[in-house]
């Protein structure tokens, strides 16, 4: 397998995995909230408590030995406040995903273009999808819902629009491939 099918397929992947989580963060969605919240914090321990033991190891806190007790000191709060209260994690996770589906938007609407460059009849339906992902995304910044069950569920969807869109970009070029 060449490296642009190994690519396409790792694409696929991710794609089917997004619309994969999307569905269950629409289907359970405060439950996948507080797992997803509580398994961030308990792996920025993990690595906050090695760096710290890491640094502390070291006699010289010289240059990046401190950075590395600053970065460790810090995984571990992030850690902690993760643990204690996931609900505030929750809070500010639709503005990280609307900000990720603004560069989402762009990325399709450049696939867009050069489906339409190479002459793909269908080139305006990949612009579609990276609008209505644009759309998804600045509305989570400009409306960062109340209640996290319904913010955890407009993310779902927006992950299962985003993953399908993947896969149907993946499709218009495969279609349309000379291989």
């Amino acid at each position: 397998m060449n490296n642009s099918k190994k690519i396409t397929a790792a694409r696929a992947i991710l794609a089917a995995a997004c619309i994969a989580l999307g569905v269950v963060l629409i289907v359970h969605p405060g439950f996948t909230g507080i797992v997803i919240c509580r398994t961030a914090g308990a792996l920025a321990l993990a690595f906050g408590a090695a760096r710290v033991f890491s640094a502390l190891r070291e006699r010289d806190l010289m240059g990046w030995v401190r950075l590395d007790l600053v970065v460790g000191i810090l995984l571990l709060a992030f850690g902690v406040f993760a643990l204690v209260q996931p609900e505030a994690i929750l809070s500010i996770l639709p503005i990280v995903l609307g900000i990720y589906l603004l560069v989402e938007c762009l990325g399709k609407t450049q696939r867009a273009l050069v489906l339409k460059r190479i002459g793909y009849v269908r080139w305006w339906s990949v612009l579609v999808m990276g609008i209505l992902a644009g759309l998804l995304g600045a509305l989570l910044i400009v409306n960062p819902f109340q209640a996290a069950e319904t913010m955890l569920m407009f993310l779902g969807a927006s992950m299962v629009l985003d993953g399908a869109a993947d896969l149907w970009v993946l499709w218009c070029f495969a279609a349309h491939s000379p291989d």
